[in-house]
């Protein structure tokens, strides 16, 4: 009996438990034709225009740390600014714009999941919600606010429900949007529903502003300084409380070029030994361009101005005549915080200078805009806290949180402050205006030159033009033109000539000179908007690059080869004045050799130089024959080379003929001079069919 009692009560306790059960399912489930109903409905209705939206907030969980991650933007008097970035300016507006038409219009396109029991697989937990247990399982939730901060957009997004399969007429398109299948909900809904969407949301900082800190085109670059110090403490007294500092200079590197068709100049190069690492610079231009923010901070004010201007002057207010110890503690709060980020000031407060702890870099352009990017500390920490920043220090330095550990790999990132002023002297050579000619004076009693006709009138006539002027008398020769009046014609001449060279040039100058006046108006423009941009911040700069920024004098400068085997290849021009000539070697007569050139060869080969030329009479003296062994009263009584029967060309070794007159001019027709006795070793002419006949 006890046993059928027990039994029943077991099957009545199973059975509430059941109907609790069941009931509890049919609590929390929405009715099937509601679900079904919202299919093809879209979510919000009442967003059609991507302008209603003056908020956008994206909240998200990091899903290695699990910590809320929470980025906003708003519209702030017609700009768009990051509130937990100091209200940095949102410069990706093209993000802005595509995140806010992606969710506009978007409508249910079928139920995935209808119980809250489903969030988690299907990735749309709420990461607003207090009680998250998995990360993997929360979605990114978008909301934005119209005006009066009214909600028109509020959505969770999750995972990826597949690619979107096109159909048959959407095919040969092709799916050029790039639009993929998500899961997605309302925050107030517990149903789950596919849709179609093309959205990127992301809560970086980097991704919603434009991240170019310089937009410096590399080809516009014609002027880079690095000056390489850094502020050291003077350590000359440990028992003072003021610790002064210095600057310990290093390398200071210029250089320059006229433009980016020419070659970089460096100052101080020895171009004897020396050579640019044209690699190097190339580098260098390159990363001017990719400088990237990693994060910013906020520059101090007071009462809502900044202490100092971009050219680092005190800004001077009326305020400060009345308020002279709030001053002194504005002061001294800029002082704290330059000196946090590694910087300080030097001077006076009429000229101020701002030294970094690792110096500074100047980049000076076409347009006439000169960038200085003073290197500040190390910044040492993780990507949120150099985006958001630290967490606040105690008055005796120490971290309010609970101190954590210090990473094993330090961050490089470092504090950069940018300044911009305009130098004139980078744009293009200023236009030079053109010398106006000064006329030629005209002499006293000046005389037009007579013209042509008449001067055809007076000239003489062609039976006259055989006369001999010394014949005619003397009263009827023409007086000459004063030669300064004619010297006046020609200086005229020049004159017109020169004025109509000056006044193209005139024009020219004015066209160069409201082209140069353009250059300085667009330059001084792009000054202004450069600091309004530059003026407000600290920047923390990836440090990765910074190293090729800060070159040294070695990284730039390669030392030339020295040439290989001494001289350069080639043949030498060697020459030996005083070495004697061997006997029996051909010699050019011009350099004072005292022996002829021996003849050679057949007889026919000698061709005598006066060939052509009328004989000598019979009864001259014949010149003697040379002979291969002369004695020496014979070699001095020889004539000059000119009057051998054959001459050698020294520079080309080829023999040039008497009878050509293109290769050797025939001598005058001089008669023979009278050879002496004693130059004679015979009295007997020379036999007439011999070598050295003279006919």
């Amino acid at each position: 009996m006890n046993e059928i009692k027990t039994t029943f009560t077991f099957l009545v306790f199973a059975a509430i438990l059941a109907a609790v059960a069941l009931g509890s399912h049919f609590l929390n489930q929405p009715s099937d034709s509601k679900d079904f109903e919202l299919v093809g409905e879209p979510f919000f209705e009442n967003f059609d225009s991507a302008s209603q939206a003056q908020s956008l907030m994206v909240s998200a969980v990091d899903y290695d740390s699990g910590r809320l991650e929470r980025f906003e933007v708003n519209n702030q008097n017609g700009l768009w600014r990051i509130p937990s970035e100091y209200d940095y300016p949102a410069e990706a507006a093209d993000r802005l714009a595509t995140t806010a038409s992606s969710v506009m219009g978007i409508v249910r396109e079928s139920l995935a999941g209808r119980l809250s029991n489903e969030h988690a697989k299907l990735g749309v937990l709420d990461p607003l919600a207090d009680d998250i247990e998995d990360p993997d399982g929360v979605g990114k939730r978008i909301t934005l606010k119209g005006a009066d901060d009214e909600v028109v957009v509020d959505l969770i997004i999750g995972k990826e429900a597949g690619d979107v399969v096109l159909t048959g007429a959407e095919a040969p398109f092709g799916n050029s949007s790039g639009e993929k299948y998500y899961f997605v909900r309302n925050p107030e809904e517990q149903q789950t529903y596919k849709v179609k969407l093309k959205i990127d949301l992301s809560t970086k900082f980097s991704d919603w502003i434009d991240p170019d800190l310089l937009r410096i085109d590399p080809n516009s670059v014609t002027a880079v300084t690095i000056d390489n110090y850094s502020l050291e403490e003077d350590q000359s007294n440990p028992l003072s409380p003021n610790k002064a500092l210095f600057k310990a200079q290093g390398d200071k590197i210029q250089m320059t070029r006229e433009s980016n068709t020419e070659a970089w100049k460096l100052d101080g190069l020895i171009s004897e030994v020396e050579d640019l690492e044209t690699s190097k610079i190339t580098e260098m231009l390159a990363v001017f361009d990719q400088l990237k923010i990693a994060g910013v901070r906020p520059k101090s004010k007071y009462k809502g101005f900044f202490l100092l201007t971009p050219e680092l002057k005190l800004n001077l207010q009326p305020e400060f005549e009345t308020d002279k110890q709030g001053l002194a503690q504005a002061i001294q709060q800029l002082q704290g915080e330059l000196d946090q980020k590694g910087f300080n000031l030097a001077g006076t407060a009429e000229k101020m200078e701002l030294v970094a702890q690792n110096g500074d870099i100047s980049i000076g352009t076409d347009q006439g805009v000169l960038y200085t990017l003073s290197v500040g500390a190390t910044y040492d920490g993780e990507e949120t806290e150099i985006e958001i920043g630290e967490p606040e220090k105690d008055s005796d330095g120490g971290d309010s949180t609970e101190a954590v550990e210090e990473p094993e790999v330090q961050n490089q990132d470092r504090y950069m402050m940018v300044r911009v002023s305009f130098d004139e002297s980078l744009i293009a050579q200023k236009p030079v205006p053109p010398v106006e000619p000064v006329a030629p004076v005209k002499p006293a009693g000046y005389l037009p030159a007579p013209e042509k006709g008449d001067a055809d009138t007076n000239s003489k006539k062609p039976e006259e033009s055989s006369d001999d002027p010394a014949e005619k008398p003397p009263g009827e020769t023409k007086p000459e033109r004063d030669p300064a009046f004619s010297k006046y014609d020609t200086d005229l001449a020049a004159f017109e000539e020169l004025k109509l060279d000056y006044e193209l040039a005139k024009t020219r100058f004015e066209t160069e000179t409201k082209e140069f006046q353009d250059k300085i108006a667009e330059g001084e423009k792009l000054v202004a908007e450069l600091n309004e941009r530059f003026g407000d911040w600290y920047y923390v700069i990836g440090g990765e690059n910074l190293s090729t920024l800060q070159s040294k004098r070695s990284d730039l400068v390669k030392t030339k080869p020295a040439p290989v085997g001494g001289a350069p290849a080639g043949r030498p021009n060697l020459s030996f004045p005083n070495l004697p000539i061997p006997p029996n070697q051909n010699a050019n007569p011009a350099t004072g050799s005292p022996q002829n050139a021996p003849t050679t060869g057949a007889p026919d080969a000698v061709k005598n130089p006066s060939e052509g030329v009328p004989d000598p009479p019979k009864d001259a003296p014949m010149k003697e024959s040379v002979s291969e062994s002369p004695s020496p009263k014979a070699e001095a009584a020889e004539a000059p080379a000119s009057d051998a029967t054959e001459g050698t060309d020294e520079a080309s070794g080829k023999t040039n003929e008497a009878g050509d007159p293109k290769k050797a001019p025939a001598p005058p027709n001089k008669e023979p001079a009278e050879s002496s006795s004693e130059s004679l070793p015979d009295s007997k002419p020379a036999a007439p069919d011999g070598p050295g006949k003279g006919n």
